[in-house]
């Protein structure tokens, strides 16, 4: 059975899905049979693992719905059967493709074949996994410490994160020397584990390091660096311009807490006060989760020219839409959105569950799934906080992203194509839309919402203003530590204070506990990544935010803007990191959209 002619899994017929992996192995196992690979049928293997990658991608979204385990033999049939990888690897050695697209598919298909063969280092893995376990329990011992304290203070905490009932607690704190007095406890407390877990960073950089030089790299920056499309000295620029910004903006804040508050001292400690007297005890409203995807919908429309359909489901389960681009069909979202007790994955993602192949004929349309953790209000009724608003058309413009990526051979989802340093540009433009006139325009709101959603705007940017030097410094450490072939975090950081004066605004126990995460581990030393995306899309959206969605569809040159979040070999131009600390400051953005209202809706 060809490739193209496999239907997308129906999570009500396992027994279709066993057909077509079936059809597909056997398709898989006739081509190699053949003496020699040719470009067409190199393209036709690479759609066949891009379409059991989707299968199975797509029924551990919907486990919940179906019991797939009869398949999962299959998956071993494809991916870990020696002499399958074997044969593969010997006519993908002797092929040469005359097309450069399918010659660097045919490089990665074999290089990626060649790393499964060289099994990574067990011991270093099991090392890593001790060292996250210990920092887990560090962590762990310094948390049990906190909840000693919040009980002390006479507060219980019913399993909610301990932090954050002490940011409520310091928030409703009316006297600001008491509100400093407990920022100093709270304080001490965190850095009892501050030792023990700075030397466990260190192990876990060291063990990076290891598996680093084991690759053949100078360090892990090197390594993380062939992901991307700029240089370690661009990426050096860019963020000491950052760096500074992000101090002189500190200040700024700083001195404005400090004015609102009566804090003589760490005016940043006092920032959950601030925000109460902006906010006051005024309720913050909730939105129609349709009308919010109808706004995400009408942006692609006008920004993309893309038609966003409803094809099953609705806004309470999964909804499957289909997307297209005139008379086109680009691909398929299907949208996850609501917190359950089957999700694992305890953020909002964004997968994409199958990519795009279009090579003479043989068409596969990428499908991407977009799995947020929404809780439900008690009346059951589908409506979101601001906060999920931002995420969702966050996570959307990732899935757009998926969609729209320029390539013909579907080696890697279109999350993965890009340069790290583009990957964030797109959904963080998309999210930027939650700031814009026309969401207030389309949502059923009263006059208090209406007030109400200008405060969540006005909150929303005061709390990324707070992140400003806590961003910078994690990129700027990330990268410090990851550039080095030896040295520790502490070091890092000292480097770094020296050179741009840090210690009186942060101190290295601030930023350990991000050095645990996924995501730094996952490309040490690109953090750098998320302030690039943020001030791309930061001047990006400034050429849409006064205009009107109907105005954006009257002019598709806009559309120009987006060519290096959707085509790897687009160059990625340093970003003027002015553009995101204006956003958030509200630099020229003061009633953008406002006065537009007559000039209709797209």
């Amino acid at each position: 059975m060809p490739a193209e002619a496999i239907a997308p899994p129906d999570r009500a017929s396992v027994t279709a899905m066993d057909e077509s992996l079936h059809g597909m192995m056997t398709r898989l196992r006739a081509i190699l049979d053949e003496p020699a690979l040719t470009q067409e049928t190199l393209v036709e293997i690479v759609s066949i693992f891009n379409n059991v990658a989707y299968v199975f991608l797509y029924l551990e979204a919907n486990e919940r719905h179906v019991n797939y385990e009869r398949l999962l033999p299959w998956r071993d049939r494809f991916h870990k059967d020696p002499e399958l990888d074997a044969g593969l690897a010997r006519l993908l050695g002797d092929l040469r493709c005359e097309d450069a697209e399918a010659e660097d598919s045919r490089r990665r298909l074999l290089e990626q074949l060649r790393n499964k063969n060289r099994a990574k280092d067990p011991e270093s893995e099991e090392r890593m996994a001790e060292l996250l376990a210990e920092a887990k329990g560090i962590l762990g011992a310094v948390q049990q410490d906190q909840l000693a304290l919040l009980n002390r203070l006479g507060v219980r905490v019913p399993g909610a994160a301990p932090s954050a009932v002490f940011y409520r607690l310091a928030a409703g704190t009316a006297d600001p020397a008491r509100r400093a007095k407990l920022a100093r406890a709270w304080r001490v407390v965190r850095d009892r584990g501050q030792e023990p877990l700075a030397g466990v960073v260190d192990r876990i950089i060291g063990e990076q390091r290891r598996q680093a030089a084991a690759g053949g790299h100078a360090t892990v920056l090197q390594e993380t660096l062939a992901k991307c499309g700029v240089t370690e000295d661009t990426i050096e620029g860019f963020l000491e311009r950052y760096l500074r910004r992000a101090l002189e903006r500190h200040g700024a804040l700083a001195a404005e807490v400090a004015e609102a508050t009566g804090a003589s001292t760490a005016p940043l400690d006092h920032f959950g006060a601030y925000l109460r007297t902006v906010s006051g005890n005024r309720p913050l409203p909730q939105f129609a989760l349709d009308e919010c995807l109808d706004y995400a919908f009408a942006v692609a429309r006008s920004a993309f020219g893309l038609e966003v359909r409803r094809a099953s489901g609705t806004e309470h389960d999964v909804l499957t839409t289909t997307v297209w681009a005139g008379d086109e069909e680009v691909g398929q979202i299907h949208f996850d959105l609501w917190d359950t007790e089957h999700k694992t994955v305890k953020a909002n993602t964004t997968t994409g569950i199958r990519n795009r192949a279009d090579w003479r004929g043989l068409v596969q349309r990428p499908v991407a799934y977009v799995s947020c953790r929404f809780r439900r209000t008690p009346d059951g009724v589908p409506r979101i906080t601001f906060q999920n608003v931002h995420s969702l058309l966050h996570e959307f413009g990732h899935a757009v992203n998926h969609l729209l990526i320029r390539k013909r051979i579907p080696n890697q989802s279109g999350l993965e194509y890009l340069p790290l340093e583009r990957l964030e540009n797109l959904s963080m433009w998309f999210e930027k839309w939650v700031f814009h006139a026309e969401l207030g325009r389309r949502l059923s709101l009263g006059p208090e919402e209406r007030a109400g959603l200008e405060l969540c705007r006005r909150v929303k940017r005061l709390e990324y203003r707070s992140t400003y030097l806590d961003r910078a410094v994690t990129a700027a450490l990330d990268f410090e530590v990851h550039r080095r072939p030896r040295g520790g975090v502490v070091d890092a950081f000292r480097r770094l204070d020296e050179r741009f004066g840090l210690s009186p605004h942060c101190e290295v126990g601030d930023f350990l506990v991000y050095f645990t995460w996924p995501m730094l581990r996952a490309n040490p030393g690109a953090y750098f990544a998320y302030l690039w995306g943020a001030s791309d899309s930061g001047a990006m959206f400034a050429r849409f935010e006064p205009l009107t969605l109907v105005e954006v569809a009257a002019r598709p040159g806009l559309r120009e803007l987006f060519a290096p979040c959707l085509d790897y070999d687009a160059p990625s131009s340093e970003p003027d990191v002015s553009a995101v600390f204006d956003f958030y400051d509200g630099v020229g953005h003061e009633g953008a959209g406002v006065g537009h209202e007559e000039a209709g809706v797209g």
